[in-house]
């Protein structure tokens, strides 16, 4: 007669290797086998099944001449156990994963065009390696994607290096150099594209693609005009998309500060051309910036190194 206990008690009894070693023995041609593979004595091979089959309240296998066999009850028990077990494979190899960084997710924000050009390459290159992080990557203003790094809703930030903006306590992580910053004009639709030189004062009455106050380029193009007397070029648009300013140069005659590297994508085409004129700017190094109570995270601990030493 089975013995009836109450499922909670016989559930936290039950072991995992208790069942291991039954389920090497409905496998193994006898004991002595599954002793050696599990290195122990053929006794304690012995002493747990029986300890596994008092707690079941049945035996799982029968003696029938020299062979055993599982029980009626065995049959339909030791599948479960086997399904357990690999459960219990399938958890070992996620917690594996999870402490080495292979599984997770990582919310990365940028917030500079240096940065979209720089992430965009190593995001998939990181993601084709590590395929089991979830990769949130979100852009905004600079100031703002600053802010969210600080209140613990980015773990990672990808931006131009600059100490007024980034706080000090931060991890830092140069991706890219400094880049001179350029104007680059439509090379058809610009008035100003076949000039062999021109002055800020005659940029400043042009069309422009103006950068979104709370971003290093607005804090740029303002300075740039300012240092010449001069304010904010009034005629244009705010864009803050990189791909948007770049349909805008393709398709119109506004003008946009760049840096070289971003600029140089729209030139390659002749579809633009970087206008004569010396700005005598750079933008900050391009870094990836994180909170240092964060960095053991696995999955941005991985990304780190990667940034520093991405696949060939």
């Amino acid at each position: 007669m089975v013995k009836s206990q109450p499922i909670e008690s016989l559930a936290s009894r039950l072991k995992l290797r208790h069942m291991q070693i039954a389920l090497a023995l409905r496998d193994a041609p006898s004991a002595k086998e599954v002793a050696a593979a599990a290195n122990v004595s053929e006794s304690a091979v012995s002493k747990t099944l029986a300890e596994l089959e008092a707690q079941l309240g049945f035996k799982l296998f029968e003696r029938i001449g020299n062979a055993k066999r599982p029980t009626e009850m065995g049959r339909q028990i030791l599948p479960l156990m086997e399904a357990v077990v690999a459960q219990s494979r399938g958890l070992a190899q996620a917690v594996t994963d999870v402490r080495s960084g292979r599984l997770g997710e990582l919310r990365i924000g940028v917030a500079t065009d240096m940065g979209k050009l720089t992430l965009a390459p190593l995001i998939h290159a990181f993601n084709q390696a590590q395929p089991g992080v979830a990769l949130d990557v979100q852009a905004g203003g600079y100031r703002a994607m600053a802010d969210q790094l600080l209140d613990d809703r980015l773990d990672a930030l990808v931006c131009y290096d600059a100490p007024g903006l980034i706080a000090p306590g931060l991890g830092r992580l140069r991706l890219a150099p400094p880049q001179p910053l350029v104007v680059v004009a439509n090379a058809r639709l610009s008035p100003l594209a076949a000039r062999r030189r021109l002055t800020l004062q005659e940029l400043h009455g042009q069309p422009w693609c103006k950068p979104r106050p709370g971003t290093m380029m607005h804090d740029k193009l303002t300075a740039l005009f300012l240092g010449c007397d001069l304010g904010l070029p009034p005629r244009g648009i705010q864009v803050s998309d990189l791909l948007l300013t770049d349909e805008f140069v393709r398709t119109t005659d506004y003008l946009v500060m760049l840096p070289l590297a971003a600029a140089q994508r729209l030139t390659v085409a002749a579809e633009a051309v970087i206008l004569p004129v010396e700005l005598h700017e750079h933008n900050p190094p391009t870094i990836v910036a994180w909170q240092r109570a964060t960095e053991r995270q696995p999955p941005l601990r991985q990304f780190l190194q990667f940034c520093e030493a991405p696949p060939g």
